[in-house]
């Protein structure tokens, strides 16, 4: 009696998961032609819209900057998409800056001087610093390494009084503003150590396999060797990603530039960019939207045609951080 309940038992168990295993398989699929076309169309309009709302102000930003400046001072009222006139003669105008401006290609190699300096100190002072934290063992590392974290929490602008009177202070003895390379390094300076920077390095560095310490150790790489040899050529995706950030960010950076060289002749892009398309008539600013649009289309160009050519490596080395050491 037992065995044919335990025949019974095991003939139903094997049935259910006969079941099983054919719902798992063959999955729920609906053939219909009207399903598919709305799904399809769903798809595609999602897509659509997206992209309508990414590309939108980047296409309209080209328009106005070909625009006449009749045209232009004409969008306070009302709204137009299409220029009447196409006037190239805008990029030359925003090009060529305010009356009180040096022009574009002053403010672009002082914003490249910039870009090429930031990202070497960077590099340096935060390879080095990630380096020294994943090292095991050395006395107060947690507690300074803790500290460091601990300044992640602070806005920029809450460190902006301080940096700007040790520069001012460097200003009244040296005269270090009045130098092109002295204005390039007072700008890169102050944000050289980057801790989030450093806290990727540390993290990649101690994401080295121990095996790979220890044969690099009986080979005779070690300290210096090591470092320069063997672990920096295995955290490059990270250090690509580094000077991926930090190009971006100087490129981009504004206040600090502003708050430094008021007064002083010098103009990064965006400090530049801030200035174009203004023109004071009896004491009355008025900003050419046109001339505006045009001077932005020539900041970003740049960074545009840098992602254009660099692309494949930008996204090989953002989606392999963190994992192109292991194996």
């Amino acid at each position: 009696m037992f065995g044919t309940r335990l025949k019974i038992r095991q003939w139903w168990s094997n049935i259910k998961l006969r079941k099983n295993k054919e719902t798992t398989a063959n999955q729920v699929r609906d053939n219909s032609v009207v399903s598919l076309v709305t799904w399809s169309f769903l798809k595609i309009a999602i897509l659509v819209l997206f992209a309508a709302i990414v590309l939108f102000p980047f296409f309209y930003m080209l328009t106005i900057s070909v625009m006449p400046k009749s045209q232009a001072e004409e969008l306070q009222s009302h709204f137009s998409f299409w220029p009447k006139s196409w006037e190239w003669q805008n990029y030359i105008e925003a090009a060529q800056g305010s009356k009180d401006s040096k022009g574009y290609w002053y403010a672009f190699w002082l914003t490249f001087a910039n870009v090429i300096f930031s990202i070497v100190l960077k590099i340096f002072v935060t390879m080095l610093c990630g380096y020294a934290f994943s090292l095991k063992k050395w006395r107060g590392k947690e507690v300074m390494w803790g500290f460091f974290i601990s300044l992640l929490v602070l806005p920029e602008v809450a460190l902006l009084f301080g940096q700007y009177k040790v520069v001012i202070s460097l200003d009244n003895q040296f005269d270090v503003l009045k130098s092109f390379m002295g204005a390039i390094a007072m700008i890169a300076l102050p944000f050289v150590a980057s801790i989030f920077n450093a806290l990727m390095f540390r993290n990649a560095f101690e994401a080295i396999p121990g095996r790979i310490k220890e044969v690099a150790m009986v080979d005779g790489a070690v300290n210096a060797k090591y470092l320069f040899k063997i672990a920096m050529p295995m955290v490059q995706p990270t250090t690509l990603t580094v000077v991926i950030l930090t190009t971006l960010a100087s490129w981009n950076s504004y206040l600090w530039p502003a708050l430094l060289f008021t007064g002083k002749g010098y103009e990064i892009m965006s400090v530049w960019l801030f200035e174009v398309g203004r023109e004071n008539i009896d004491n009355v600013t008025r900003i050419h939207q046109n001339i505006k649009m045009a001077g932005a289309v020539l900041v970003i160009l740049p960074m545009f045609v840098f992602y254009f050519i660099f692309r494949k490596r930008i996204m090989s080395s953002i989606s392999r951080q963190g994992s192109a050491i292991k194996g």
